[in-house]
């Protein structure tokens, strides 16, 4: 029953504050399973809310992601993720340097604007990777395009996300709860070299929390992964 609780509690705390699509409690641990294609777990991933800050209307978080990838060798990675909540709109950034910079077993307290702009100039990333949310939006309401470059494993990947649209709210059961979500979809397109690879993208988010749940299919309508919020920790 205590453990219950402590789970309600920490649930409702992170829905506490604006209608962003983001939590706003210091500390708080999201937990998701990364599965393949075939339904088989490869990873456990963990965001940590690191940060939190508010400016007149404008909120902010940074969520800290660590990657422990299954049955691999150096199988721990990170990222991070800044969120921002306007009043209107939530956008979020994945900040694709902070994971080489940590790689580079450089201190993570160190990690600032100059180490940020550093890191990119390193990767050589360009364009925009963000993500938009609105508030209210509309069934079948249109997102912009994005696309950006970066070097990784020193070959040049160039990523296009297309035909983003709103998809309307629907409710999402995992081990972690039941979500009202808003379902966005669109085409992630990756070149390599001369490789070329798309996906489709289905992704739910809830207010208060971020993602819950993203799936990826083939252009035949094949699995491709899936990534689930399985559990909240305050």
């Amino acid at each position: 029953m205590k453990k219950m609780i402590l789970f309600i509690f920490a649930l409702l705390a992170c829905h506490a504050g604006y209608a962003q699509y983001f939590c706003t409690i210091e500390g708080a641990e999201l937990h998701y399973v990364n599965y393949d294609e075939a339904g088989q777990s490869v990873s456990n991933e963990t965001a940590v809310v690191g940060y939190v800050g508010r400016d007149g209307n404008n909120l902010s978080a940074a969520y800290v992601n660590k990657i422990v990838t299954n049955k691999l060798k150096g199988n721990t990675s990170y990222t991070r993720f800044d969120w921002n909540y306007d009043g209107n709109q939530t956008v979020c950034v994945e900040d694709l340097g902070f994971g080489p910079y940590i790689d580079s077993d450089s201190d993570p307290a160190k990690y600032n604007t100059a180490a940020r702009a550093a890191m990119q100039e390193e990767l050589k990333f360009k364009g925009d990777n963000s993500l938009i949310l609105k508030r209210n939006a509309k069934a079948g309401e249109s997102m912009p395009d994005r696309s950006y470059s970066l070097i990784v494993n020193m070959l040049k990947n160039e990523i296009t996300l297309s035909g983003a649209t709103y998809m309307g709210e629907e409710r999402i059961s995992t081990t972690a709860g039941k979500f009202d979500c808003i379902k966005i979809s669109y085409l992630k397109r990756t070149k390599v070299l001369l490789k070329t690879t798309t996906h489709r993208i289905n992704e739910w988010y809830a207010e208060g929390i971020g993602l819950v749940k993203s799936e990826s299919f083939d252009m035949k309508g094949k699995p491709a992964g899936k990534t689930l919020l399985v559990k909240i920790v305050k």
